[in-house]
């Protein structure tokens, strides 16, 4: 079973490992620096030893936060902009239903076990730099990306799961890795304090000597308005009435990004298309990139979202074949593109017809919800399987050698940008005072291609930048948390849900007698948990056996469901 003992036993035996930690030293440059086991008793000695162990943290923070399958795919699904489609494997939490959620099999193991080793890893960098002879800046500038990086992971495992362990110190062997649970406070608090005290170590993006996808000052400072912002937001369940004094901070924090926008250090890129490497070769690292995930075309760095967004079987575009072995296991919903204006152009990304590689041409209908094929028949997976989501090309690699190996896709994956800055921003200006931040929301919204938006009410504000973040972050990984810490998570995807449910309770074949071609498949379950703001996930049971300190979470109460949800008398 693969637990944070396992995982950090993993990491602690041959200290920091070498787990192939490639990285980009510019928008398109790649410095290769492949590590192999290393001896701990003749490592950390140089300057380089404690380089290749930041990278390695870099690397596992990358293997939890950008796990495609088991963290990005399963948060979209569960909201209304994200849905599951052809799979062949035992769904777990793959249903958009929320179906037998707190079944403790039904969890985010990854986010739990890769979390924990890439602090430990962050902590062996910590705990080993100050012995290294180097220059102190750049020493400096070590332990503040390894103080960034610890805190990330921190953010990412205390909103799924509330409090935990919060280890400081590395482990050696299977020493210290019995910890007890922290409260939820704690470590709010050692995820302020790790930010702060990187923000006085890092060097802002630009600085001569220091690689632009490296954490940098501008990244603590996104991060802690970002986290101010959801730690006000989720602790009250009136939005309205949220913590003031870290909505301050938030706005704070946010505002010195913008500052620094000022300086030309970031800004919008000014078509929201050239975002995507789908589009845009050198989309990687850009001014509006405060801090994204780097990916080489290469083993054990290629970007899994590829696989998991792209077309089963091969789709060409401008006449070359690209995405050739990818199982997409989800896509965005219908209702998030009928949400978007006919004249936004984040919509753009969201594919709605391809030709695959044998020249059929597949147009998406909205209203089956399903591709029909210039051949006259629709889109099956395998030939057996239905495809019945829209498409989201965000992280397909059309640039890939197909003919060598496709499945390596280099497409970056952003984490920081900065129109969630000016969005932080405007939210919490807005919670602080009536119409403040609606500048900083239209720049994104024009950005679009749409109108600027009028003076608003409070509530009314609050809202248009609800809906102003799912329209620029589907697919990233970041409308879940959004909409759970808003307290709309639970209404907005019971109803998404329910249509499908609907649907699969009809059991509508698209090719006669094939029952894996029904419009909607197996994991249109009856939803049985509605989320409320106070919704945590089961802490991995193999990590609760391997750590006796550890208390699980009790069982979550949904909230009433209001739609049917009947299950069907016979399928």
């Amino acid at each position: 079973m693969n637990t944070i003992l396992s995982q950090l036993k993993k990491y602690t035996v041959f200290g920091t490992m070498a787990l192939t930690a490639t990285m980009y030293i510019g928008c398109t440059d790649l410095d290769e620096n492949p590590y192999t086991f290393i001896d701990p008793d003749n490592f950390y000695k140089t300057e380089g030893d404690i380089n290749a162990a930041l990278n390695n943290t870099y690397h596992a923070y990358r293997n939890m936060a950008g796990s495609a399958r088991n963290y990005i795919a399963p948060l979209e699904i569960l909201t209304d902009v994200g849905e599951a489609n052809y799979r062949k494997e035992s769904q777990n939490h793959y249903r958009n239903t929320w179906s037998d959620m707190d079944n403790i099999n039904n969890t985010f193991s990854d986010v739990w076990n890769k979390g924990f080793a890439t602090i430990n890893n962050a902590n062996i960098v910590l705990g080993r730099v100050e012995s290294i002879e180097m220059d102190g800046t750049k020493k400096n500038w070590i332990k503040g990306q390894a103080l960034f990086l610890r805190a990330y992971s921190l953010y990412h495992i205390v909103r799924i799961y509330g409090g935990c362990p919060i280890p400081l110190e590395y482990t050696e062997g299977l020493n210290g890795l019995k910890v007890p649970r922290a409260t939820v406070a704690e470590v709010w608090e050692r995820i302020f304090q790790d930010l702060k005290d990187a923000d006085g170590l890092l060097p802002y993006k630009g600085t001569s000597g220091y690689e632009n996808w490296r954490a940098n000052k501008s990244a603590c400072h996104a991060l802690l308005g970002e986290a101010y912002l959801y730690k006000a937001t989720i602790d009250n369940e009136d939005n309205l009435a949220a913590n003031k004094d870290e909505l301050l901070l938030s706005k704070q924090y946010s505002g010195y990004v913008i500052d620094e926008a000022k300086k030309d250090k970031y800004e919008l890129v000014k078509s929201y298309d050239d975002l995507w490497y789908w589009n845009n070769k050198d989309a990687k690292n850009n001014k509006e990139s405060i801090f994204e995930l780097q990916y080489y075309n290469g083993k054990d760095n290629n970007n899994g979202m590829s696989t998991d967004f792209g077309i089963y079987g091969g789709m060409k575009k401008d006449g070359k074949v690209v995405a050739g072995a990818y199982y997409c296991r989800f896509g965005p919903t219908t209702d998030v593109y009928k949400s978007y204006n006919a004249k936004d152009e984040r919509r753009n990304i969201l594919l709605t017809e391809f030709t695959n590689k044998n020249d059929i041409h597949y147009a998406y209908d909205l209203e089956t919800e399903t591709w029909n094929g210039s051949d006259g028949k629709p889109y099956l997976c395998e030939d057996k399987y239905s495809l019945t989501t829209l498409i989201n090309a965000k992280y397909i690699d059309p640039w890939a050698d197909v003919a060598t190996q496709n499945e390596l896709a280099a497409v970056n994956f952003p984490q920081l940008r900065y129109a969630e800055v000016l969005l932080n921003y405007a939210e919490a200006a807005n919670l602080l005072q009536a119409g403040d931040g609606l500048a900083e929301l239209n720049e994104v919204h024009t950005r679009a291609g749409l109108d600027p938006l009028p003076a608003m009410g409070q509530k009314e504000m609050d809202d248009a930048i609800l809906q102003e973040r799912i329209w620029e972050f589907v697919g990233e990984g970041k409308i879940y948390f959004d909409e759970l810490r808003k307290g709309v998570l639970g209404d907005r995807v019971e109803k998404v849900a329910n249509r499908s449910y609907q649907i699969w309770k009809q059991n509508i074949e698209l090719v006669p007698g094939m029952e894996t071609s029904r419009q909607k498949v197996f994991f249109s379950y009856p939803m049985t948990h509605k989320p409320t703001k106070s919704w945590l996930w089961k802490i991995p049971s193999g990590d609760i056996s391997s750590n006796t300190l550890l208390e699980q979470n009790p069982n979550n109460v949904s909230a009433p469901l209001t739609l049917d949800w009947t299950p069907p008398t016979s399928n």
